[in-house]
Formats: C-alpha cells, structure tokens, sequence
C-alpha cells in the first residue's frame, strides 16, 4: 500500500507542478469561464528567476487558460477568442482526464489492480492521444501554429499526470495579442476593481524601477492614470 500511495503522490506532485505558471511584470494569467474571463498576476510574495508564481486552479483543468501579453512586449500574437475556440471543444475530454487519472486509476490501483487497472490505463493514454489530435486540428482550422504541440504532446504520452493539463498548457504556451489592461475589459464588472489594483500596483513597480529618462516611463505613468478607478469612466 505505501509504493501505491507513493505513486499517486507522485503523480499529484507532478500535476501540481505542472499548474505552476510564471508571469513577467504586467503579464495576466487569463482564464475562461464561459463568456468571461478571470485574471491572476500571480503571488505578490514568491517569485523565481524575477517572475511572478501564479497557480492555476488544480480542481479546473477543463477551462482552457492563457497568459497576456507583458507590459509594452509590442509582439503580435494570436487572437483571444481564435485561441478559446480551438481550446473549448476539449473541455469534455479534459475533465474525463482528470478524474480517469486521479480517480478512476487511485481506486483499480488500491481495488483492482487486475485487468481493470490495465484497461483503465490505456483508456487514460487513448484519450490523451484523441486530445492531443483534437488540438491539433483545431489548431490548423485556426490558423494557430502546430510546431508546440510535438514538444507538449510528447510530455503528455510520456508522463501522464501531464496530460491531464493539456488543455491549459497548450494555451499559456502560446502567444496572445492581448495585454493585461486590454484583457480587464473581459473581466464581469465585479472583478474589474480587483483586476485594475492589481495591474496598477505592479505598473507603480515597474515606474520605480524605470529611468524618468526612458520612454517607458511616460507609457507607464499613462497606463497608471487610465487605471485610476476616477479615470476609467469603465474603460477597463
């Protein structure tokens, strides 16, 4: 029972890792939630390498998630709904996932750890490998390129805890072209305060750390005025 235990552990170590995603200064962890979106900058206490620890919700890998653009990237990406649309279908096969690997394959290892623990694993590796074509498809209706799935889907057959985050990591893989403060516009009007606060206090960062010189000083010093809840007139 304890090499079991040990294994589903592991396996839960693995995905828990896999959840953890770093943000740079200004850059939003998006997800969705039906027609809206939710926005995380990450922890304000635990950083690694000079990013932002942000941990997406273990409970919901079924909810396709993204990160936005960081502060003044200036890099073109990929559309926020182009990248929903080739995410959603896989909802269904996300969630099967989950509970095939941290329910259904804990109870045939401790219960049933016969044929139906073998046919149970190859159920979990079938549906990994149909996610995986799933996205693939979508990806090319899309318009959205392939190439970073060979290197995600190869993580996912070998190591199957990860398949389970599919759905997520091939969205914070990929480039949006959407920053954080466009991004607050998506959010329900509840969560807009929260959202703008947060934004604005890692703009208030970055000013400190940036030269008056630099002309990201003056694009930041804008940024944090149309972030003031007196300002926006609900423009963000």
């Amino acid at each position: 029972m304890i090499g079991e235990a040990a294994l589903v552990a592991l396996a839960a170590a693995i995905y828990l890792f896999d959840c953890v995603v770093l943000l740079e200064r200004g850059q939003a962890l998006i997800e969705a939630r039906g027609r809206n979106m939710a926005l995380s900058f990450g922890s304000r206490h635990y950083q690694i390498s000079g990013k932002v620890v942000a941990l997406m919700n273990p409970l919901t890998p079924f909810l396709p998630a993204f990160c936005s653009l960081p502060l003044f990237s200036g890099t073109a990406g990929i559309k926020l709904g182009k990248a929903v649309r080739a995410h959603a279908p896989l909802a269904i096969p996300a969630a099967m996932q989950f509970v095939i690997v941290f329910v259904v394959l804990p109870l045939c290892l401790y219960r049933a750890p016969g044929w139906p623990l073998l046919v149970t694993l190859a159920l979990a590796y079938l549906n990994a490998v149909v996610m995986l074509v799933f996205l693939f498809l979508n990806f090319r209706k899309n318009s959205i390129p392939v190439r970073p799935l060979a290197g995600l889907g190869f993580g996912w057959i070998v190591c199957l805890p990860l398949s389970v985050n599919c759905l997520r990591a091939s969205g914070v893989g990929m480039v949006l072209g959407v920053d954080a403060a466009s991004a607050i516009r998506l959010v329900p009007d509840s969560e807009r305060p929260r959202a703008r606060a947060d934004l604005a206090g890692q703009v208030a960062e970055a000013m400190q750390e940036t030269d008056e010189a630099d002309s990201h000083h003056a694009k930041l010093a804008e940024l944090a005025q149309r972030l003031e809840p007196e300002a926006g007139h609900g423009r963000l």
